[in-house]
């Protein structure tokens, strides 16, 4: 251990570091910090002598990170909540507790099931500053490196599950599969079944994280295959074609009750699909210190409640 290096770099320049690192912004960095743009720039000049690295550099009007900074990210995370844990031994008072909660979901998620327990949170913790990001923006990648607290995603359970080290996924609540068309849809005046679902175009949904959900591989042991004439980035998205079509969208029942109009009908899903959950994802060794472990046990409890 190198003493004298360590105690050239104290808990300043490791916050600075981490917000730099999260924001590639300085002035969004200072912001933060409640501090200036010029004073964070002098931090960061003190990181790059005392760590021998650039850490950001600058392309255009972006700060880029380097390699070594995409490494450090991590490592760095987990240092702060270890420390942020020996600054909190006195637990977590959510009347006078103030900060950011960073999630990562899906535009419908908001929907439902997560915009009631959202909701909640903000009257129980008067000083809870959402930052809710795209599931596509920031991702299960994030979480590791400190960038998000959450992800909340439904998935079907015998999906793969992405493998990265240090993520807890728990079940936020279980959900089934349903079909949505829009109300004078053709399909409609005839026998709902597998071979009514196959003769009609869909929409898919993109994840650029997990694998094929699982109904798509129970439709290939079948030896079928839906014809995939849309794909877009979310249900809500895919709800405002599906009013201007004769496209199907396979989607979560709770979410579709959410939506449903005079204009869409729901129909069930005319094969065995296995089961789909919404889960709730964080970071292990971050999720230990107080306010997310609150944060984290409430919203489960929460979603329990919305039955």
């Amino acid at each position: 251990m190198d003493v004298i290096a360590l105690s050239r770099l104290g808990g300043r320049h490791l916050v600075t570091l981490h917000l730099l690192l999260d924001s590639q912004s300085v002035t969004r960095t200072a912001e933060r910090l409640c501090t200036t743009p010029s004073t964070v720039s002098k931090t960061l000049n003190q990181l790059r002598d005392l760590l021998g690295d650039q850490l950001l550099y600058r392309q255009g009007n972006q700060l880029l990170l380097t390699p070594f900074a995409e490494r450090l990210g991590p490592t760095l995370h987990r240092l702060l909540s270890e420390l942020n844990n020996l600054t909190s031994q006195g637990g977590f008072d959510p009347e006078t507790w103030q900060g950011q909660l960073r999630f990562a979901l899906r535009e419908s998620s908001m929907v439902w099931p997560i915009g009631p327990i959202l909701g909640q949170l903000m009257q129980e913790v008067p000083g809870l500053v959402p930052d809710v990001w795209n599931k596509d923006e920031q991702g299960l990648a994030a979480l590791a490196a400190g960038k998000l607290d959450f992800v909340i995603l439904p998935h079907d359970q015998s999906q793969p599950l992405p493998r990265q080290p240090g993520l807890v996924w728990e079940t936020l609540r279980e959900d089934k599969l349903v079909c949505l068309l829009r109300v004078n849809h053709p399909a409609l005046d005839k026998p709902w079944d597998l071979d009514a679902y196959l003769s009609w175009r869909h929409i898919a949904i993109r994840d650029q994280e997990l694998a094929n959900p699982f109904f798509e591989q129970s439709l290939a042991q079948l030896q079928v295959r839906r014809q995939i004439s849309a794909t877009l980035p979310d249900f809500g998205s895919a709800a405002a074609l599906l009013r201007q079509s004769d496209l199907i969208l396979t989607a979560v029942e709770g979410w579709a009750e959410q939506v449903m109009s005079r204009d869409l009908v729901i129909r069930p899903v005319p094969f065995d699909y296995g089961a789909v959950t919404h889960s709730l994802v964080w970071y292990g060794p971050a999720g230990e210190e107080p306010a997310r472990r609150w944060f984290r046990q409430r919203i489960l409890q929460l979603a329990r409640e919305l039955g």
